[in-house]
């Protein structure tokens, strides 16, 4: 039996592409998201089972890697593969391969079920159908995208940037916040003169806490030697959204690891 892998193309428009032309965090994370829910459904717990049983999927962290920025107009091939979980915590790995076949992206992430109804984490009993035990269909091989956890900082060691109000449109079908808005809420800590000659290097991302429509979220920053911390914290003084970013000169390309998947072949 041949090792599972889910494969989808994206093509990268005007609605998906910054300033320079480049796609943007929030939405790779959006090819991210629609790879990973037609791989469940493929799995047998996507979207309509999960709705079914008053289940959902909510991201928890998610670490990436890019070897150089994807201009507009490439068309991205995404891959992933879920991980065997542990106790409470489902892994999801990714991969990015552009036109050339060549590796442009790395990620890991890890993802959290919820029971709706009595809002207790699920554990992989409540999906008795998937045998995460089968090697050759779930692999248990990385990426190699950078593992850790996110940095955080107090509201006391990050400089405020901005403050927004949650409305409606940041919503998803789950009724709070989408993952896909935090990155630009996070890099929105930038300008566009800091960000005009560089591009992504690496980002973490970690959703801390739920947010919903009328709260206030204020966002910190602070920048070290090779990284930029950035922190949503809500008006209780909560914090809701963590993240870290490195860049790199922009037009940048550096090789991928020797660590990877070999997804795209």
């Amino acid at each position: 039996m041949s090792r599972y892998i889910c494969k989808e193309n994206y093509k990268t428009d005007f609605c998906d592409a910054d300033f320079k032309d480049e796609l943007k965090v929030s939405a790779l994370l959006s090819r991210f998201e629609s790879v990973a829910s037609k791989s469940a459904d493929e799995l047998g717990f996507g979207y309509e089972y999960l709705k079914a049983h008053g289940y959902a999927f909510f991201l928890a962290e998610i670490r990436c890697e890019l070897f150089r920025a994807v201009p507009l107009y490439e068309t991205l091939t995404v891959c992933t593969w879920p991980t065997p979980p542990s106790y409470v915590v489902f892994g999801r790995e990714f991969e990015g391969y552009g036109e050339n076949d060549e590796k442009v992206l790395a990620a890991t992430s890890r993802w959290c079920a919820v029971d709706f109804a009595t809002g207790k984490l699920l554990t992989p009993k409540a999906f008795p159908e998937q045998d995460y035990k089968n090697a050759e269909i779930y692999s248990a091989d990385l990426s190699g995208a950078p593992q850790g956890k996110t940095a955080k900082i107090s509201r006391e060691e990050g400089e405020k940037k901005f403050e927004i109000r949650i409305a409606n449109s940041e919503y998803d079908h789950n009724m709070h916040v989408n993952n896909t808005r935090y990155a630009d809420y996070c890099l929105n800590c930038f300008s566009v003169a800091e960000l005009t000659q560089k591009s992504a290097r690496s980002f973490s991302i970690a959703y801390v806490k739920q947010c919903k429509e009328g709260e206030i979220l204020g966002f910190y920053r602070k920048d070290e030697a090779e990284r930029s911390i950035v922190c949503g914290f809500n008006e209780r003084g909560e914090n809701v959204v963590r993240a870290e970013f490195a860049f790199a000169p922009r037009g940048f390309c550096i090789a991928a690891s020797d660590k990877k998947s070999g997804a795209k072949q």
